[in-house]
């Protein structure tokens, strides 16, 4: 009885935060691609991808777990920073860290993928994270709240690209005219008869 309240209570948040980490991972995924691929037109970094892209799907997957491994002592560092009050300066070494990572990792996933889903049980282990995340997706995108906030969100992007658009422009407009305006003349009463 206890358990199945817990769980009532508890799922909808999980689940929310679940899916806002993946938005956020995935967010982070598409634009670290983009960059990654943008770096990798250097012909140093293309040379070396293409040397990377030949590796046989073992070492293509310790490549892959490498950036993990590697940004563990920086993290270990931030967490040191935050145990003596240094606590932003930690939180930014983490963000940091995030990021340089998810981009090491989007960058080498993308080139070694052919190897890597030669690889059975990490193909399947892919398709079970691919089939999570799709599952995570619908159940939170058929939540009331979700189609609020979409809806609000939207109502929001509208009414900035209207601003943005028009009213900026006509605000501008307004303020000109007026300065160009001569003021009237106003005579000031005397305050003695």
């Amino acid at each position: 009885m206890f358990r199945r309240f817990c769980k009532r209570l508890l799922t909808p948040p999980l689940v929310v935060l679940a899916a806002l980490f993946i938005f956020f991972e995935e967010w982070l995924w598409k634009h670290v691609v983009t960059f990654m691929a943008w770096v990798a037109k250097l012909p140093v970094i293309d040379r070396l991808e293409s040397h990377l892209s030949k590796l046989p799907p073992y070492p293509a997957l310790i490549l892959l777990l490498l950036p993990g491994l590697l940004l563990l002592p920086v993290k270990l560092a931030a967490l040191y920073f935050m145990a003596h009050g240094h606590a932003l300066a930690g939180i930014m070494v983490i963000l940091t860290a995030k990021v340089v990572g998810t981009a090491l990792v989007a960058r080498m996933f993308t080139i070694c993928q052919p190897a890597l889903m030669t690889v059975h049980w990490l193909r399947r282990l892919t398709d079970w994270l691919i089939h999570i995340r799709n599952t995570l997706y619908n159940r939170i995108k058929s939540m009331p709240a979700w189609k609020s906030a979409v809806k609000l969100a939207h109502g929001v992007r509208q009414f900035f690209r209207s601003f943005r658009r028009d009213g900026l422009r006509r605000r501008w407009l307004a303020i000109r005219r007026k300065m160009s305006r001569k003021p009237p003349d106003t005579q000031v009463p005397s305050q003695f008869p």
